[in-house]
């Protein structure tokens, strides 16, 4: 089997717009504006994305600032940062990586399968430190 060639911004690159493919798309420069692809989306080390990301699978090592929905999944690396929701069926996030935002996440029944007779979402929400600290002073408060 022949493999498709996709998109690559290049590190020096800024660009302001959509960008969709079929294909991979792999950045590593920057990016202000929607990324869509049918298949991977690879967010490198030096790059930065501004916008939402739609693809079935979404690799950030960089940073993104923006909702990120992927079909299948979303690895967050140790070097890799996202501020903003995210919307997909396996979410890994390595130590050392920074996550600011929601997680939206299907619920599976029994048999592993996308809980079709569920009418629920599983909602996983991560706390800045701002946060965490003005939830301690206030029950600190309350005592």
């Amino acid at each position: 089997m022949k493999q498709q060639v996709g998109t690559i911004v290049g590190s020096s690159v800024h660009l302001t717009g959509a960008i969709k493919d079929a294909s991979d798309i792999q950045i590593f420069g920057s990016v202000e504006g929607e990324v869509s692809s049918d298949q991977k989306i690879i967010i490198e080390e030096s790059a930065y994305v501004k916008g939402p990301i739609n693809a079935s699978e979404v690799i950030v090592s960089g940073r993104v600032n923006g909702t990120i929905n992927a079909k299948e999944r979303i690895e967050l690396n140790p070097t890799g940062s996202i501020k903003g929701n995210v919307d997909t069926q396996n979410l890994l996030i390595h130590s050392g990586a920074t996550f600011i935002g929601k997680s939206v996440m299907p619920e599976k029944n029994a048999e592993g399968d996308s809980g079709k007779d569920f009418d629920f979402e599983k909602e996983v929400e991560t706390e800045t430190e701002e946060e965490v600290d003005l939830e301690k002073e206030k029950e600190e408060q309350d005592k």
